[in-house]
């Protein structure tokens, strides 16, 4: 294995001595054809003068010629030397050994191949491999290489060597050097020299992009031209001359750096280079707007845009783009360097709280740029504002309304209402908070306060004001007040005196709407008079017909106003008055009356009324005008019951509140006789009570000076005696505190105290006793009414039933036809009766004067058709009589049941338990029956006077004066029952009751004589002597009268049940039939009643 490796360190050495022989003979050649292009380059540039495009291929030329040589020639054997890449192996190494040595042949290249297959386990390949390496082991392969052979070449180099020796010797070194360094300098003009310098003027050959510039240059030398060209771009252009004798030549708008030259006389100056700058600008900008977050603003981002309106504490972003800017100033008082983030991007920003102006200009490596102002108005953040409006409740003074708006330009941060009560003391303000949204810029709210429910009082004053709080986050909450207002509220005095005059207006609207009501009802009469006189219905009745519907509608609106306005008194009454249960369920009944004064049947009717008049006929526009006057009357009835009703509360409520207001003072009265202060101030304070008890006295006198105007009167008793006593008390000790005797002045006003207390005592003793006497006297009027109408339904009955059997020419129809037209007096008297009670009862339901109403007018209908013996028709009626007069007897009981609960609930109280008479039967009652009767002695004296026959009118009066009458006879005999064993009382109210029934057959019959007002002065006379007897007997027999109140509601028991059960209650019914029946009549009753018993 030797043996090989020797052999290969020969072939090894041999191609490293190949591949030295190729170096050396590349390097002569490359030497040599390096000297001879430079000397042929060179002379060929001295003598050619070329330009620079052609040196600038020579240069390039020579360059890629000269590389060509040295990579073929040079760096290709020292790569093989080296063995870097491919290089000669050692097949080709042995064939250029075999070619050289004759011996060898191809005896290397078979060994080498043996060598190949000697690397399979084959010991034959082996050993002829190793016989061949013997054989050639003596051979020197590197003498193959004869190093020297190449001096041969260097033949080639002597020529530009000895041409080059030549020149330099010969002193024309310059036609090598200067040629050579021109065909470097490739890009180098080289021009021949002139007669004369090309001068320029200009200080700078330089100018910004897109700018003019203008060039100026002379001539200076021995020879100077007359005229000059400019060469650019290989163009030629006269140059300007000037004054002076220079030349000028403008460029106009350069966009690039330009090469120029000047010639002139066949001479070209060297080439002069007219620099382009760029100039630095901003070629846009971005603004982002990064406002205070309290605004609750989205930033904005805004481009191109550098004069801004921003709100104050907003911070600005700018992000300028630029082009050719090394730098980016905004200057405000001093100039501020932009960030540079990239390459052509700068960025500033800065926060704002008030107005700034500011330039921008850019800057790079040659210039600085032009500058652009621009002004940025800061808005500050305003106060915010405040608008209310205030609504006063038309009911509640003290509730007060607030509508308002609170405006700012960011949003609202807080609200609140601020007040104080008005005591002397301005600091002590209060605050309640009033919820806002804050996003919100804008907001209206509404709120309100009752001023009682903050503490104001009646007669005090408050102050009271909005303000509002904005969210300014830069300078801190801003806020801003609404002007403050004041508010008086009324005293109670003055609250009373408003009512009283409210109240004084109701009453006067309730009179014109009375006085309205009877006017249609007038009108009423005349147009149906005019209907029954006319066959047709004419244009004429269409009109007055319209007209009264006019007026109907005027009526109702009317009550309409008086509706609201009592509802709206009452409601403003309440929010100063605590009345007690009984006035205030009195009140409560009174407001029902009210909102019932017009009802929806009537309303509908009045509409269909309106609808039909253009095709209605005569029988229906007769029968509607028949059912307005009834319920026209219905409301004349109940506006004047209404009146006196609410009268009669007025009343109650003056005396109830002179009763608490006694009370009160009482109070105060003692508490200042046991003060201790000194005498000025107990002095002042005792004179503050003797105003207020003047007050009262004041108060009390109008509440007799209206109780004297009511219709019925309440009994108010005298206290002008105690008032005196009062006030002289009071007065002594005023003086006597003046004298500084304070004990004395101490019980002086102990004894004030006491006779006010018990003046307050008096005052409600008597209003209570006023109302158990009024609740028993008209429950006992009211079963009297149950009893007649009773009676009246059973005669209607009685006639209802025989009429159909009967011929109308019977003489026996023409009885029962005076029969009906007794009844239709009868029921007219039950009307007056009850519309008279109902004026002092609120409890009876309106229905009940309908009811009523409709009882009476279908008696006076029947009569007509009986008298004109249309005896089905007059059935008709009859028949609506009775079901009529059934219906009011159950309502009218029910009543009777609530009167008695009522008058149960009154007695169990405390303060109700007092020694005083049920009803009138006492002295009181006497007198009050005395003033009835008187009346009636007066009415029947007018009558007396003017009687000149029989009209509708005349009739009705008749009919109302007999009720009272009746009414009056009716309560005599309840006197006459409460005398018990009293035998010559009885029988002087017997004789009473004889002549009241044959004055009320005269009043019935039309028999008004001169012997009947005698009688009635005999009975006024009789009324003297039992009001005196009657009062004697009061004061002596109170404990049977608190008896008689005990036992009250246990002979108070419902009619019907009494009619029905007892035989001695139905003859008594019949004893208060008017005496005008006939024995046939009242035995016919009697018939009925047995029948009914049975």
């Amino acid at each position: 294995m030797s043996g090989r490796s020797e052999l290969f360190e020969k072939l090894e050495e041999f191609i490293s001595k190949y591949y030295k022989n190729l170096l050396l003979k590349g390097v002569i050649y490359f030497f040599s054809l390096f000297l001879a292009f430079f000397i042929l380059f060179s002379v060929g540039e001295h003598f050619g003068q070329f330009n620079t495009t052609v040196r600038t291929i020579l240069f390039w030329a020579f360059s890629v010629f000269n590389v060509f040589v040295f990579w073929k020639w040079v760096a290709t054997p020292l790569i093989g030397l080296y063995r870097i890449g491919q290089s000669l192996n050692y097949i080709e190494a042995a064939k250029i050994i075999g070619e050289h040595f004759s011996s060898v042949e191809d005896k290397l290249v078979n060994l080498l191949q043996l060598q190949e297959l000697s690397e399979v386990d084959n010991s034959l390949i082996e050993a002829s491999v190793q016989q061949k390496i013997n054989q050639l082991k003596p051979i020197p392969f590197t003498k193959a290489i004869d190093l020297r052979a190449n001096k041969v070449y260097l033949k080639y180099a002597i020529a530009p060597v000895a041409i080059l020796i030549v020149l330099f010797l010969s002193g024309n070194k310059k036609m090598v050097l200067e040629s050579s360094s021109r065909i470097i300098s490739y890009n180098t003009e080289y021009l021949p020299l002139a007669p004369f310098d090309f001068i320029i003027d200009n200080s700078s050959l330089q100018v910004i992009k897109g700018d003019d510039f203008q060039l100026y240059m002379h001539y200076e030398g021995s020879e100077i031209p007359k005229t000059s060209q400019i060469m650019l771009d290989g163009n030629v252009f006269d140059m300007k001359k000037e004054a002076k004798g220079g030349f000028s030549y403008l460029f106009k708008n350069p966009q690039n750096t330009t090469d120029f030259r000047f010639s002139s006389n066949g001479f070209s100056s060297p080439s002069k280079t007219l620099t382009v700058v760029p100039r630095p600008f901003v070629v846009r900008f971005t603004t982002e707007l990064v406002f205070p977050k309290y605004i609750n603003k989205k930033n904005e981002t805004l481009g191109n845009t550098g004069n801004l309106t921003i709100p104050e504490g907003t911070k600005v972003k700018w992000l300028f783009y630029t082009e050719n800017s090394e730098e980016v100033y905004v200057q405000f008082e001093e100039s501020k360097t932009c960030e540079r983030t990239s390459e052509n991007t700068f960025s500033f920003q800065k926060r704002f709280t008030e107005n700034k102006s500011y330039s921008l200009f850019t800057k790079n490596d040659f210039i600085k740029g032009d500058s652009i102002a621009y002004q940025i108005a800061v808005i500050s953040d305003e106060y915010p504002s405040i608008s209310v409006e205030t609504t006063l409740d038309s009911i509640t003074k003290m509730q007060h309304f607030f509508d308002g708006i609170v405006q700012d330009d960011y949003g609202i941060q807080k609200l609140t209402f601020n007040y104080q009560i008005i005591e002397g003391d301005s600091s002590n303000w209060k605050q309640e908070d009033i919820p806002v949204n804050p996003s919100n810029s804008e907001e209206r709210f509404f709120v309100n306060y009752n001023f009682s429910d903050l503490g104001l009082d009646y007669g005090q004053g408050i102050s009271y004001y909005f303000e509002v709080w904005d969210n300014d986050g830069i300078n801190g909450s801003k806020s801003t007040k609404s002007t403050v207002a004041t508010f008086q509220a009324a005293s109670i005095k003055e609250l009373e005196q408003q009512t009283d005059s409210k109240n004084n207006q109701l009453k006067d609207d309730i009179n014109e709407s009375k006085k309205l009501a009877e006017k249609i009802q007038k009108e009423l009469e005349e147009l149906q008079k005019q209907l029954l006189k006319n066959k047709e219905l004419s244009w004429e009745d269409k009109q007055k017909t319209k007209a009264l519907l006019e007026k109907q509608d005027e009526l109702k609106n009317k009550i309409d106003k008086i509706q609201k306005q009592q509802k709206k008194n009452s409601l403003q009454e309440k929010e100063y008055k605590s009345p007690k249960d009984e006035l205030l369920k009195k009140q409560e009944e009174i407001q029902r009356l009210f909102e019932s004064l017009m009802d929806e049947e009537m309303e509908n009717m009045m509409e269909e009324l309106k609808d039909m008049m253009e095709d209605i006929k005569k029988e229906d526009l007769q029968k509607a005008l028949e059912e307005m006057q009834k319920s026209d009357e219905d409301i004349e009835k109940e506006l004047d019951r209404t009146l006196e009703l609410f009268k009669q509360m007025e009343v109650e409520q003056k005396l109830e509140k002179n009763i608490d207001a006694l009370k009160e003072l009482s109070e105060k009265q003692k508490e200042l006789s046991d003060k201790k202060d000194d005498k000025d101030a107990l002095k002042q304070e005792q004179e503050k009570i003797q105003k207020e008890f003047e007050d009262i006295q004041k108060d009390l006198e109008k509440a007799k000076e209206m109780n004297e105007k009511l219709e019925y009167k309440q009994e108010i008793p005298n206290t002008k005696s105690a008032e005196e006593e009062i006030k002289n008390d009071m007065q002594k000790s005023v003086e006597q505190l003046e004298k500084n005797i304070k004990k004395q002045a101490s019980k002086s006003q102990k004894s004030a105290a006491q006779k006010m207390e018990e003046m307050s005592q008096s005052l409600q003793s008597a209003m209570q006793s006023a109302q158990l006497e009024q609740v028993a006297e008209d429950m006992q009027t009211l079963r009297q009414i149950l009893e007649n109408l009773i009676v009246l339904s059973v005669d209607q009955e009685d006639i209802l039933k025989t009429i159909p059997q009967i011929n109308i020419n019977s003489p026996l129809y023409l009885d029962y036809l005076q029969l009906q037209k007794k009844l239709q007096a009868d029921a007219q008297i039950i009307e007056d009766s009850l519309f008279a009670l109902s004026k002092r009862q609120p409890q009876i339901e309106s229905i009940v004067n309908k009811e009523i109403n409709t009882i009476e007018l279908s008696t006076e209908k029947a009569l007509e058709e009986m008298a004109e013996r249309r005896s089905a028709k007059a059935s008709e009626r009859q028949q609506f009589a009775m079901t009529s007069a059934n219906n009011l007897a159950l309502i009218l009981s029910e009543t009777l049941k609530q009167m008695q609960k009522e008058m149960a609930n009154m007695e169990s109280k405390p303060s109700s338990k007092m020694c005083n008479k049920p009803n009138s039967s006492g002295g009181e009652g006497m007198k009050e029956m005395k003033q009835m009767q008187k009346q009636v002695k007066e009415q029947m004296k007018q009558m007396l006077q003017s009687k000149d026959g029989k009209n509708g009118k005349t009739n009705k009066g008749l009919a109302k004066l007999a009720a009272q009458q009746e009414m009056i006879r009716n309560r005599m005999s309840e006197l006459r029952d409460e005398l018990g064993n009293d035998k010559n009382g009885k029988n002087n109210l017997d004789q009473l009751i004889k002549q009241m029934e044959e004055n009320e057959v005269d009043i019935i019959n039309d028999n008004i004589t001169l012997e009947s007002v005698k009688r009635q002065e005999t009975i006024m006379s009789r009324l003297l002597e039992a009001e005196k007897a009657e009062r004697e007997r009061d004061e002596e027999e109170t404990r049977e009268s608190t008896e008689w109140m005990n036992n009250l509601s246990k002979r108070l028991v419902n009619p019907f049940e009494e009619y029905q059960k007892e035989k001695e209650k139905q003859q008594e019914l019949l004893r208060t039939i008017p005496p005008s029946f006939t024995p046939f009549y009242k035995q016919k009753v009697k018939d009925y009643f047995n029948e009914s018993g049975q």
